[in-house]
């Protein structure tokens, strides 16, 4: 790992000290969850609940072994899991889906948060500035407990996105707005989705192809895909900007794609991005084997 590389995941991942014991989490929806998975969200390891108002890292410290290098300021391994830079996996960290660009030490938790730890291959995806695996976060709970008015528009099906969010209490409002959802087809979709290590993309969108992210093979095409579903920064400042587009070929795909947020949400839940086939399914995560 070059001095670069080192230096932005030891931004990712600063942690200071334990603390003491916490008193047990709330019920309901006060409380924080914490995931732990490996391989872009492929598998899941850990999921615990978490009482708000203590460090991040605190909160994954009383809930699973966790061992730290560099002066206790970098997660090194999680229930003996650890890094291996020779094979350029490291753990790294989501607040909401976004990358809070503070260290675990250095971020308290809130009611709802997802404190969400995968282990992954990094060496050509530092940073992925948002995921859509928390849905409806972070268009929920935002970040750092300050919660977004979203903007949901784009093809007439964006409005039963629009009414999901709204019954998960999301406030949606009519005109821009920094976090929003588009629903589009690939002639109108952003450029953004193009610039997949530029935007930290694990799905992206080049030429109306679909490509998926393959760790080390970088960015693959893949023909079954005709629609895709992911998020990113427009600004580069997740924690104040995302924008997640739902996009497909046709409207009809880009529909099938909002249909299946809407109403099936679990089939993208703990997923960084995903390809569709034309009737609104699944076909490959990114990152994923």
């Amino acid at each position: 790992m070059d001095s670069r590389n080192c230096i932005l995941i030891l931004a990712l991942l600063c942690a200071c000290g334990c603390g003491q014991a916490a008193s047990a989490p709330p019920p309901g929806p006060r409380v924080a969850s914490i995931w732990v998975t490996r391989d872009y969200g492929k598998t899941l390891l850990r999921a615990s609940r978490a009482t708000p108002g203590q460090e991040a890292i605190k909160a994954l410290e009383r809930t699973a072994d966790v061992s730290t290098a560099y002066g206790g300021r970098f997660v090194q391994g999680i229930d003996g899991l650890k890094g291996d830079q020779s094979r350029s996996q490291a753990w790294l960290y989501l607040i909401n889906g976004v990358d809070p660009g503070v260290g675990a030490g250095d971020y308290t938790l809130h009611p709802g948060d997802v404190e969400w730890w995968d282990y992954r291959y990094w060496a050509n995806m530092i940073s992925t500035s948002a995921a859509i695996g928390a849905w409806p976060e972070p268009f929920l709970h935002g970040f750092d407990g300050h919660k977004p008015r979203v903007e949901v528009g784009g093809l007439s099906c964006a409005g039963d996105i629009a009414a999901s969010l709204r019954q998960d209490g999301v406030r949606t409002v009519q005109g821009s707005s920094p976090y929003a959802v588009h629903v589009t087809t690939f002639a109108n979709a952003p450029g953004d989705l193009g610039e997949w290590q530029g935007r930290g993309l694990t799905v992206a969108l080049r030429h109306d192809q679909v490509l998926v992210y393959h760790g080390a093979r970088g960015m693959i095409p893949d023909p079954s895909a005709h629609a895709l579903i992911a998020a990113y920064s427009p600004t580069g400042q997740p924690i104040s900007s995302v924008t997640l587009v739902v996009a497909g070929d046709t409207e009809q795909t880009a529909c099938a794609a909002a249909d299946l947020l809407a109403h099936h949400p679990s089939a993208v839940k703990r997923t960084y991005a995903v390809a569709l086939d034309g009737s609104g399914h699944v076909v490959a995560a990114g990152g994923q084997p």
